[in-house]
């Protein structure tokens, strides 16, 4: 924006400002914004600014609350925003941003927004641009220069960029790498491998549990800004406590436990330090560096933060609660006593566990507020738009103790005017399969009122995922299991990761049981006994079978952990190749051991094989297994999982070509923990009951929300560490977190006696208990507020213990509040064993290889066997004829077993190269890095940024090049691939631009598509074939859909017919997905470095691709 067309529609806003008698002003206290240095509205700027009603009225929008209006319209100061679950808060900051433009107070690229993900990023985003162009529409300010829109981002991309561009103020390299999470996972793993540290072997860990907390302490200490050797000089001091007087000369037990828990920071300081190094070395960065380094570029040198002051006039904060201590030191430093807005609600803060601090709005005027100026406001935001009234009151029930203990005001959630009652209905089941088909019946009644509702069954832990899914399935209700940890519940990938496991590690005795006991091998419970006798057995045994003398026996037992003496992997190697008559074996029946031996050798075979690719070598053991079969035979198909695992794999070997089974192993665990935590980005799916942990859905709401298992235990949970808070392995000491004031504090320094240091402990104990209690109860209050208008809570007494578990304690603060009627949660059982045991129910075991289709399996099967042949009559000749058809198709060219998961790009190689992709399939590869792919990329990110944003060349080319590396953290489905990870290049600069430049001529260059990256799933032939559509426009009453390419045009007719495919796919998919005939949605080719358009006559419709796929692939 030029200055005369800044001064002129100031002018303008002041002119019309002056034909307004009688209007209020909304703002007035100029001397505020002075006294903080924040940017000063201009002198010739409006007396008095345009209300926030008056812009609405002027772009046809509902007027604003009186709470909403107060933010819009407050003055350029620093101000909280605590806005409750639903209360419009990204509306509410669409709406500032477009107040002050329109009394020109500032320009769009004076404005920047940061939030968490990109899809809020994209959100907000969208909400600002589209009122920027409402306001230019209307004449409320003069159209200009489109490049200047404002910067909306991710915090962790902003710090990713404010590092990039000041690195060498750090001694850090602007182009470092940035480490994905498994290549830190696997990096720090060869840390840990490689170390020659004594003191490792008395941590009584394995290398994974190391591994995971020398992730996990190098991310918290970069976070808090501590170093290693501050974490070694701590439990050095701490172990001092044993020095003080026991109880009768014998120290405590509980001072003695906690002494040992911590001094495991000493040896995995040393490890974090060597950690560190390697990355440096290396030249790599992980995100939690980026902020720390952005941090200490912004101390060391003052011109960094006047750049940022002077870019940016006022700044948004979504999501504050969510930020961590560096975080927000990171912009305190830049922004303190500017204008700055943070919007949060403490009432969802959820994510303390990797880092967040819901103490930081509490700080929010010491941080953002300036000496000799008035302290930042805070506005409340406290109107649900999105919850019923009763689901508001349920919520608003079981946060009120939380809510009365906040640092900041919170006021009650109220319903928006004219909201209906909604429901709230409540299942306290005896059993939990009991609970499970309540559940699965309830959604089966919604679905059956409305095929398009949303609904999620939300988890606090998914132990029991199994009960649920398999409820819903016996229903024939549609589920969507969202995330890793979902993929890991699976039956055929539990029963994949068993078998690598066996194969990895012969301690893994539980998961060598189940594939014994499964059925496949169906070993029975007095067998598998006996191989366990037969692993103590040989425990005491050396190689030639004699037994050892009681010394070295007694020492091996005491070199290893309780209860691992003898290993039943090793026993079943004994098994595989011992002869019969071995006296050894004599426990083991005939059956069993031909059994045990086939497995075992089975085993071997496999291990010997372990050393080549890890994808091949994955994909021989899911054939040698024979999962692909049994998932192709699965009624329900699951040949989908399969392949997402197989995704993961490729995925991990990609970000490393050292890496082996074990690093696998541990990180796929430690991903699906991470993942289950984290906030999902997938949009709900009509009809379809999504699956995920209640951590995963904030931010998502849906008309039918179930929240099962509200038992003690269950929600509120107990946390994995219990109540001993930081007194636990590799955990950072509260005393280093930036947020310590906030948190309890166990007073150990001081005391006179380890009885004073047990004493003291206990207390911190409590007030960890405390602590966790109210995190349970805000984790609650986010599962609830995702209703839209039906919600379910749901419980049972018995699922598998021998006690039976008492009601949530929340299903009683819905009752206190007559949100449930009383009596409709009964208070014990009526059983005083589990019923399932009363009423003798029984499962088959060894488990039936086909289960509950057994008999019909095998009576089919009878059919074949005793079918006559000769019964074909006059059909026989053609049987024949078809049977050697296939002989000869199956003799000229492999069989192509097609996965679940098919992208409509892959589509054409199927068709035109089967044998190729059988190869493909057969020895699945991760790919080289292409420039081109990256390139491809990073194009398709900047249209899509460009489309979601408003903006353009000059505002967002620089953006998608600076902040790519900041943003493949956030959001799982929208990750690069290894080509895109690195930095990129200068050519690759240049040759972007050039496309931009390009795009900017074309045709859509000023029209704004109505969907951008919308993928879409089509069920095809028993498939699933995987739509993502580049951009969708509406011209001339017709949808087209555009597919970018950066890559060469075709060059002939049948390059064309075979790319055009795609676009057939993309455009039934479309239609399918809105409902509109296919006849009234197009579909062209964009291709940017040609500048060439090129809009197929003819695309076959779904009839057509069906044909052609059969012919191909049969």
């Amino acid at each position: 924006m030029s200055t005369e067309r800044a001064d002129t529609d100031r002018a303008g806003a002041e002119a019309a400002v002056t034909d307004r008698a009688g209007t209020e002003p909304a703002c007035t206290d100029q001397d505020s914004t002075q006294q903080i240095g924040a940017v000063q509205p201009p002198a010739d700027a409006p007396v008095v600014p345009r209300s926030a009603d008056e812009i609405a009225d002027a772009l046809g929008r509902p007027r604003p609350t009186a709470q909403q209006r107060a933010v819009i319209e407050s003055p350029l100061a620093p101000a909280l925003v605590v806005a409750g679950a639903g209360s419009g808060k990204t509306e509410t900051m669409a709406s500032r941003v477009v107040w002050l433009l329109a009394n020109g107070m500032v320009r769009p690229d004076e404005v920047l927004g940061l939030t968490f993900t990109r899809k809020a990023a994209g959100e907000l985003s969208v909400r600002i641009n589209d009122r920027i162009r409402a306001l230019e529409e209307v004449g409320l300010i003069t159209p200009g220069d489109a490049f200047e829109a404002p910067t909306v981002s991710t915090y962790n991309a902003f710090a990713n960029a404010v590092f990039r561009e000041n690195a060498l103020l750090v001694g850090r390299d602007g182009e470092s790498q940035v480490l994905t999470e498994p290549s830190a996972w696997q990096l720090a793993r060869r840390v840990v491998v490689d170390a020659r540290d004594d003191r490792l072997a008395g941590l009584d860990r394995d290398v994974d549990t190391i591994t995971a907390a020398v992730v996990a302490l190098a991310g918290a200490a970069s976070e808090h800004l501590v170093e290693p050797e501050q974490l070694r000089r701590f439990a050095i001091e701490f172990a001092g406590v044993l020095e003080l007087p026991g109880n009768r000369g014998k120290p405590y037990a509980d001072v003695v436990k906690a002494v040992a828990a911590v001094g495991g920071l000493e040896p995995l300081a040393d490890l974090v330090e060597r950690f560190r190094r390697q990355k440096v070395d290396r030249g790599f960065v992980e995100f939690s560096d980026q902020i720390a380094l952005a941090l200490a570029a912004a101390e060391s040198a003052p011109r960094v933060v006047d750049d940022l002051r002077r870019r940016f006039g006022v700044v948004l904060l979504d999501e504050y609660q969510d930020t961590s201590v560096v975080q927000t030191r990171f912009l305190a430093r830049l922004f303190q006593g500017h204008p700055v807005m943070a919007v949060g609600d403490p009432h969802q803060s959820i994510y303390g566990f990797r880092g967040a601090s819901a103490a930081n709005l509490g700080r929010f005027p010491r941080d953002f507020g300036s000496a000799g100026s008035e302290p930042p406001v805070t506005f409340p935001l406290s109107t649900s738009w999105r919850n019923p009234v009763d689901v508001l009151a349920a919520a608003n029930a079981v946060v009120a103790p939380p809510s009365e203990a906040s640092e900041v005001a919170v006021e009650r959630l109220t319903a928006r005017p004219g909201a209906d009652d909604g429901s709230v209905e409540v299942v306290f089941a005896e059993t939990l399969p009991e609970e499970a088909a309540a559940v699965a019946a309830w959604f089966r009644a919604h679905r059956q009122r409305d095929p398009r509702a949303s609904m999620a069954l939300l988890l606090r832990a998914r132990k029991d995922l199994a009960a649920f899914t398999g409820a819903l399935g016996d229903l024939g209700v549609p589920f969507h299991v969202l995330g890793t940890g979902g993929l890991l519940q699976r039956p055929e990938i539990v029963d994949l990761v068993a078998c690598l496991r066996v194969l990895h590690d012969p301690a893994a005795g539980n998961d060598l049981i189940r594939l014994l006991a499964g059925a496949r091998w169906r070993v029975g419970a007095a067998d598998i006994a006996a191989l366990h006798d037969l692993a103590k057995w040989l425990f005491g045994r050396d190689h030639t079978q004699q037994r050892l003398d009681d010394d070295l026996t007694a020492a091996f037992r005491a070199s290893v952990a309780a209860g691992e003496h003898g290993s039943v992997v090793d026993a079943l190697d004994f098994v595989a190749t011992a002869p019969d008559e071995h006296g050894a074996l004599d426990r083991i029946t005939p059956a069993g051991r031909q059994r045990m031996r086939a497995l075992g050798q089975q085993l071997q075979a496999l291990r010997q094989r372990a050393r080549g690719d890890l994808v091949d070598f994955v994909t021989l053991v899911v054939q040698e297994m024979r999962l692909d079969i049994e998932v192709a035979a699965h009624e329900q198909g699951s040949q989908a999982f399969l392949d997402a695992f197989l995704d993961e794999l490729a995925g991990f070997v990609a970000t490393d070509d050292r890496a082996d089974l074990g690093a696998f192993l541990g990180w796929i665990d430690a991903a699906a923990r991470r993942d289950d935590m984290g906030p999902r980005s997938e949009e709900p799916e009509a009809g379809t009951v999504q699956i995920l942990t209640i951590h995963g859905s904030k931010g998502l709401e849906w008309d039918a929300v179930a929240v099962p298992r509200m038992v003690e235990g269950g929600l509120p949970a107990r946390p994995q560490e219990g109540s001993s808070g930081w007194i636990g392995f590799g955990r950072l000491p509260y005393e280093f977190r930036g947020d310590a004031d906030e948190l309890p504090r166990l007073a150990w320094r001081g005391q006179e006696t380890q009885k004073d240091v047990r004493d003291a402990i206990d207390a911190f104990k409590g007030e960890v208990q405390s602590r966790n209690e109210d995190e349970e109860r805000r984790l609650t209050y986010v599962a609830l507020t995702r209703a839209r208008h039906d919600l379910l809570v749901s419980g049972s007494f018995w699922s598998g213990g021998v006690k039976p578990t008492a009601p949530s304690r929340y299903l009683a603060d819905l009752t206190d509040a007559g949100v449930l009627p009383a009596g409709a949660v009964p208070e014990q059982s009526h059983h005083e064993h589990d019923p399932l045991g009363e009423s003798g129910a029984t499962q088959s075991w060894p488990h039936l290889p086909f289960g509950h289709r057994e008999a019909r399996v095998l009576a089919a099967a009878e059919r074949v066997r005793n079918a006559n042949p000769g019964a074909a009559g006059r059909f026989a000749a053609d049987i024949d004829l078809l049977l050697a058809e296939r002989d000869a198709v199956r003799s000229a060219r492999h069989t192509v077993i097609v996965p679940h998961r098919v992208p409509a790009s892959g589509f054409k190689d199927y068709l035109a190269e089967p044998d190729t992709v059988a190869e493909r399939l057969r020895r699945p590869m991760p790919e080289r890095p292409y420039r081109a792919t990256r390139l491809g990329t990073l194009f398709h990110q900047w249209v899509e940024q460009r489309a979601r944003s408003g903006g353009s060349l000059e505002t967002l080319g620089g953006d998608v090049l600076d902040l790519w590396d900041g943003e493949a953290d956030l959001d799982a489905d929208d990750l690069p691939d290894a080509s895109v990870a690195a930095p990129v290049t200068d050519d690759d600069a240049r040759r972007l631009a050039a496309f931009q430049e390009t795009f900017a001529r074309s045709r859509w260059a000023d029209r704004t598509p109505i969907e951008v990256e919308r993928e879409i799933h089509i069920p095809f032939l028993g498939h699933s074939i995987i739509c993502k559509l580049d951009a969708v426009y509406e011209i001339d009453g017709r949808a087209e859909v555009v597919d970018w390419k950066t890559g060469k045009a075709p060059t002939g007719q049948d390059d064309l017919a075979a790319r055009q495919l795609q676009l057939a796919l993309y455009r039934v998919a479309y239609a399918e997905f809105t409902g509109r005939p296919l006849d009234e949605v197009d579909a062209v080719f964009y291709f940017v470095a040609d500048d060439l358009e090129v809009r197929p006559t003819e695309l076959l419709d779904r009839v057509g691709l069906e044909r052609a796929w059969r012919e191909a692939i049969g």
